[in-house]
């Protein structure tokens, strides 16, 4: 009987566990399909939107003030919509980092960022993190974020990403110079920076966010390693 419950308990398990991996495979492939119909459909409309209406303003030949404040206004509410259409589609990448290692998957994300981003990105990860999956999968999130927030927010022209291990820390700084915020006054970057916050303390890391308006913002983040067989610290 024993024997009996014990396999029923296991087999219970096993189900359980399929239907967790079963429900993220689902939502893995709803993001991908979400993110390819975005891309194709709506960020190629904006982006004929901004075209077209640059082309009317270098072609007016009477110059109606009233008129060239609007269409300037129309060009500007475009190219904000799109920075908000390029940073969702950077949120509807694979929760995970699938089977890649942290610096690969981090390195095809800053190519992606710089690739839809006319901005200037230097970084500098490190080889050989020993890293848990956890771990690994909560920083490339709050890099994730962080961009996110460049994208939205920051009117960037450049983002500097390092992650290094010093002092048996792994230390990521994501430093750009856009135009900042007061921190006491935090608004439309809340979320974001709530949520990168959040990740850290979730993997017993401390967060510090320094931002000052004009001078650009600095995310610190400092995460312990530890050997997971021993429970100490590494390096």
């Amino acid at each position: 009987m024993e024997g009996q419950v014990a396999s029923l308990q296991k087999l219970s398990n096993e189900r359980a566990e399929w239907q967790v991996q079963m429900k993220k495979s689902v939502v893995s492939e709803e993001r991908q399909r979400l993110a390819r119909e975005l891309h194709d459909a709506v960020s190629q409309q904006l982006f004929a939107i901004s075209m077209m209406t640059s082309a009317i303003l270098e072609g007016m030949k009477e110059k109606d003030e009233k008129i060239l404040k609007q269409m300037r206004l129309v060009e500007r509410m475009s190219g904000d919509a799109q920075n908000e259409m390029r940073a969702l589609l950077l949120h509807l990448r694979p929760i995970t980092l699938e089977g890649k290692d942290l610096k690969k998957g981090l390195i095809e994300l800053l190519n992606e960022f710089q690739a839809k981003q006319p901005i200037d990105i230097d970084w500098e990860i490190e080889d050989d993190v020993p890293l848990s999956k956890g771990v690994e999968d909560h920083l490339f999130r709050i890099v994730q974020e962080a961009l996110s927030n460049v994208f939205r927010h920051a009117k960037a022209t450049k983002v500097t990403v390092r992650l290094l291990i010093r002092n048996r820390q792994v230390q990521l700084k994501i430093i750009d110079n856009g135009i900042g915020f007061q921190t006491d006054h935090v608004k439309t970057a809340s979320y974001g920076l709530e949520s990168i916050r959040e990740r850290t303390s979730e993997v017993g890391g401390v967060a510090e966010i320094m931002s000052f308006e004009g001078k650009g913002t600095q995310i610190d983040v400092k995460v312990p390693i530890f050997d997971e067989g021993k429970g100490e610290n590494v390096r």
